[in-house]
C-alpha cells in the first residue's frame, strides 16, 4: 500500500511538471487568427480549437484541430459577434531551430465535396475526434470554444 502511495505522489508530480501544451501549438492560434478568421464588420478576430490529432513528420507535426473563429466589436458599447466560422483545419508544421511555424493548412470542401475532403485531409483519429453525428459531443466542443473566443474577446475589450 505504501509503494502504492508512493507511485501515485510521484506520478502527481510529474504531472505538476509537465508543460502545459506541447511547443508545437504555440504558433496555432496566431495562424488561424491570421488565416482563417475573418473581420467583415471593422472588429477583432479571436480563435479558439481543440486537438483532434497529431501526427509526426520528419522535419515537424501535421496537427489536426477543430476551430472557432469569431470576429467581435463594440455596438454601442456592447460586445458584439460579426464573422464567425467552425471547421477542422489540418495544420502543417515544421519545426526550425527549437521552435515550430506552420507552413501551410488545409480545410474541407463545401457541399457535396465536404465529406470526400475530409476523408482525404484527415487521418481516421482525428474523424472520429469530430464528433460527425454525435450531437452532443459536437454541441459540447461548440460550447465550450465558443465561451473559451468570448472570453478573449472580452479581455481585449475590459469587458467583465
Amino acid at each position: 500500500m505504501k509503494n502504492l502511495f508512493l507511485l501515485g505522489a510521484a506520478l502527481a508530480l510529474l504531472a505538476a511538471c509537465a508543460p502545459a501544451s506541447p511547443d508545437y501549438l504555440t504558433p496555432i492560434e496566431g495562424y488561424l487568427i491570421e488565416k482563417i478568421g475573418e473581420a467583415n464588420f471593422g472588429g477583432q478576430v479571436f480563435c479558439a480549437f481543440e486537438v483532434l490529432d497529431t501526427v509526426s513528420q520528419p522535419a515537424g507535426v501535421d496537427v489536426y484541430v477543430w476551430s472557432l473563429c469569431a470576429e467581435y466589436y463594440l455596438d454601442n458599447g456592447a460586445l458584439t459577434m460579426g464573422t464567425a466560422s467552425s471547421l477542422p483545419v489540418a495544420l502543417h508544421l515544421q519545426q526550425e531551430d527549437e521552435q515550430y511555424r506552420v507552413i501551410s493548412h488545409e480545410i474541407p470542401l463545401d457541399g457535396v465535396d465536404y465529406e470526400p475532403s475530409i476523408q482525404r485531409i484527415f487521418p481516421p483519429q482525428a474523424i472520429e475526434n469530430m464528433c460527425e453525428g454525435d450531437i452532443p459531443c459536437y454541441n459540447e466542443r461548440a460550447e465550450r470554444l465558443q465561451q473559451a473566443v468570448q472570453e478573449k474577446a472580452e479581455e481585449y475589450y475590459g469587458i467583465k
